[in-house]
């Protein structure tokens, strides 16, 4: 931060963090639409797009991790009252909003129109997601209810405390990738009972606290290493996956455990990557608001896709699963450009206040861009 930040309490905007977004946005899309080809015979698509997914996987750890830096290298964090009263209803009023929108699309799937379908099924998203990818947003808002403790913690830690929580991080994801390397015979072996009882929110945490480091090194790693570093774990994870799928017959994801091991140790190669070559602005992201609605576009891309599977789409080939995953991410962000520009409508959708998508995403914002762009030229 520099020192005007620190006197204005405000922080520097990430940059890197903008394209990490979009990354991480674009993969989730991606390894959810390649879902089921992967389940299906070996080919050259099969190859093609498992390749893209073991990289995909490294979204979810992203996401954590660029929360758990903010989160964590916030002054404000300890303001338990800024967390209830802004941050938590960010989250959990779009959380809400798109619960209602998936019961409601099952229901019309499913040609069930009683209420008591309705109730059951926004009754029951209170211990269990409404939809699958809904669960990072349960376990995102328990994180950021934890946050001022975690912030309160690490702040007060010695140098030998943060040895001790990367090494804790390290033993989560260590024990991941001997699980995937080794016959399920060794397993016994790797169920550390106090490991276990580490593995806070299925080892999504040590994410989460992993990216508050990661964003706080200081030292340049060479860009030859880290890309080096990124090819190597990301052809151990694609060529672990094609084998242990050979082996079991059917589809293995044990290599892409998106939690810890080897997608986390990826993740932060990325993480590192992109903080040393691109914190500085976008020309491309200025136009496209991708970075802004990433957060709706997450909540509405699986329901969209349930819902072009639904009318006759299907995805076959390697580029099959490509065009889907741009026309998804093309029809969630006009979606969610025009929603955002309905007043009443925006947070719920989006998280955000009207007046910010005005400033950041809407069509408001579009034709202000426009307009002033005609002016200019004139």
């Amino acid at each position: 931060m520099s020192n005007q930040g620190a006197i204005s309490g405000k922080r520097n905007h990430v940059y890197y963090f903008d394209y990490l977004r979009v990354i991480a946005a674009i993969c989730v899309i991606y390894m959810h639409v390649a879902s089921g080809p992967l389940r299906r015979v070996i080919n050259i698509d099969w190859h093609m797009e498992n390749l893209l997914v073991c990289f995909s996987f490294t979204a979810v750890p992203l996401f954590f991790m660029m929360s758990g830096y903010l989160l964590l290298s916030s002054e404000k964090t300890t303001d338990v009252s800024l967390l209830f009263k802004k941050r938590i209803p960010h989250l959990l009023v779009p959380l809400i909003g798109w619960t209602v929108v998936a019961a409601l699309w099952d229901m019309f799937n499913t040609k069930n129109y009683s209420f008591e379908f309705l109730y059951n099924k926004l009754v029951s998203s209170l211990s269990s997601p409404a939809k699958v990818h809904f669960w990072y947003m349960y376990t995102l808002i328990a994180l950021y209810i934890l946050s001022p403790i975690i912030h309160a913690a690490l702040h007060a830690l010695t140098k030998k405390g943060h040895i001790l929580v990367l090494v804790l991080i390290s033993l989560v994801s260590i024990k991941y990738m001997l699980k995937a390397v080794t016959p399920a015979s060794f397993d016994r072996y790797l169920e550390l009972d106090i490991i276990n009882k580490m593995t806070f929110f299925s080892g999504h945490a040590s994410s989460f606290v992993l990216g508050w480091y990661l964003g706080n090194i200081k030292k340049k790693i060479p860009n030859g290493l880290l890309v080096s570093a990124a090819a190597v774990v990301l052809g151990v994870i694609t060529i672990g996956t094609y084998i242990v799928t050979k082996i079991a017959g059917s589809f293995n994801q044990s290599f892409q455990t998106q939690s810890a091991g080897f997608e986390v140790l990826l993740a932060a190669i990325i993480f590192i990557f992109f903080k040393q070559n691109a914190n500085k602005p976008s020309r491309v992201l200025k136009h496209i608001p991708i970075v802004p609605l990433s957060l709706s576009v997450y909540l509405m891309h699986n329901i969209l896709l349930s819902i072009m599977f639904t009318y006759g789409f299907s995805v076959n080939t390697f580029l099959d699963t490509v065009f889907i995953t741009a026309l998804n991410l093309f029809i969630c962000l006009i979606v969610m450009k025009t929603v955002a520009t309905i007043k009443p409508l925006c947070f719920i959708a989006t998280g955000m206040s009207y007046k910010t998508a005005c400033e950041t995403c809407n069509w408001v914002w579009t034709f202000r861009k426009f307009f002033k762009k005609k002016e200019v030229k004139e």
